[in-house]
């Protein structure tokens, strides 16, 4: 009896032996996941909603450049009032920075800026610009390109209308909320300040709040 269970364990032992081996040499499962980086050209048409010069104001254009991760965008962008008329013109360009936290989620957080430079036209009271009606008040015109719109030798008064022309210089920091549509399209929308430099007298017409909405699309 002793004998042959001595040979059934020797048996097993044998039968073990191989199992035991490969154990040793299978490699441990690997948690690596490799997957492809999303990089590409994007572009988005947007729409921003202010005010200009006290007055309600739809500002058109498109943002756009190179998006890496569908994280980092470099590029730029430019804008223009859409509700324009001869009294009422607004127009301004730059180059556009922005991050996305979240960018491989369904809802992401980006931010970023514009930061160029424009041009606006504006009717303004003389008295909103100038406050009185100073010696020699027809300098203003050659010194701040100012057009009155008074008929022939009617005397200039505070409420005279004038058309005002100023270059501005311009920073748009921007927060906004990304909601990913498909792989290559995305629902941008958010909200801004616009930072106006460099307008001696149309600066604080021109600065202010806008909420925006556009559609990013590209981007791998």
């Amino acid at each position: 009896m002793t004998r042959s269970l001595a040979l059934l364990i020797a048996l097993c032992a044998a039968a073990l032996l191989p199992a035991a081996a490969d154990a040793q040499t299978a490699p441990a499962s690997n948690p690596l996941r490799i997957e492809p980086i999303d990089n590409g050209l994007v572009i988005a048409p947007d729409a921003r909603f202010t005010e200009v010069n006290d007055q309600f104001a739809t500002l058109a254009g498109v943002y756009g450049g190179w998006l890496t991760d569908r994280t980092l965008l470099i590029g730029a962008g430019g804008y223009w009032l859409a509700n324009r008329d001869d009294n009422f013109k607004m127009q301004y360009f730059g180059g556009v920075g922005s991050w996305t936290i979240g960018a491989h989620r369904k809802l992401g957080l980006r931010a970023g800026a514009l930061v160029g430079g424009g041009n606006a036209t504006l009717a303004k009271t003389y008295g909103d610009l100038f406050g009185g009606i100073p010696a020699g008040a027809a300098g203003f015109d050659r010194d701040h390109s100012l057009s009155f719109r008074g008929r022939g030798a009617s005397p200039i008064t505070s409420a005279t209308l004038v058309r005002v022309n100023d270059d501005f210089f311009i920073a748009e920091p921007q927060v906004n909320a990304l909601l990913s549509l498909t792989k290559w399209m995305r629902l941008d929308a958010g909200v801004g300040y616009r930072l106006i430099g460099g307008a001696d007298l149309l600066g604080d017409d021109l600065r202010g709040i806008s909420g925006s909405i556009a559609v990013q699309i590209g981007g791998r």
